[in-house]
């Protein structure tokens, strides 16, 4: 569909994109919605949480958690966007345990790219809603936060 749209000059945007990977979602068709994903970026559209939050969300009722977990990492080290509470909840609910939860995948990967004060942000939600981060990651948010505030 979207080879079609270029041969005919139109060049879809974010919003086009959003509409369709909304649509291959609502029909179940989640290799399609990854594929149409991560063409966005080649075609000059950048994902937004909309984007990732159907696929992730539909990845979710067939339990697919290697490609939850991919795309969640995609979303926020590459992207540098932070999943809504929403769709981390829907992980959990889903049967994606693996993870102390969602919020802990998000802190790493915001820690492995030197965001630290999203970390740390991440951080308090989590505590806020008593999950308690493991201490070599609130470690690493304090100090890399303190060293910040320094210079």
């Amino acid at each position: 569909m979207l080879m079609q749209m270029h041969s005919i000059g139109y060049k879809p945007d974010g919003g086009v994109y959003n509409y369709l990977i909304s649509s291959l979602c609502k029909v179940d068709q989640y290799v399609e919605a990854i594929q149409v994903l991560r063409s966005m970026g080649g075609a000059g559209c950048v994902p937004d949480l909309d984007s990732f939050g159907s696929v992730i969300g539909l990845l979710c009722r067939y339990r697919h958690t290697k490609n939850i977990e991919e795309l969640m990492k995609e979303m926020i080290s590459k992207f540098r966007l932070s999943p809504r509470k929403e769709l981390v909840v829907k992980v959990l609910k889903n049967g994606y345990t693996n993870w102390v939860g969602s919020y802990e995948l998000v802190v790493e990967t915001y820690l492995e790219s030197s965001l630290f004060v999203l970390a740390g942000k991440v951080i308090m939600r989590m505590t806020n809603i008593c999950f308690i981060p493991y201490i070599k990651a609130r470690q690493k948010v304090h100090l890399n936060v303190h060293l910040l505030n320094l210079s």
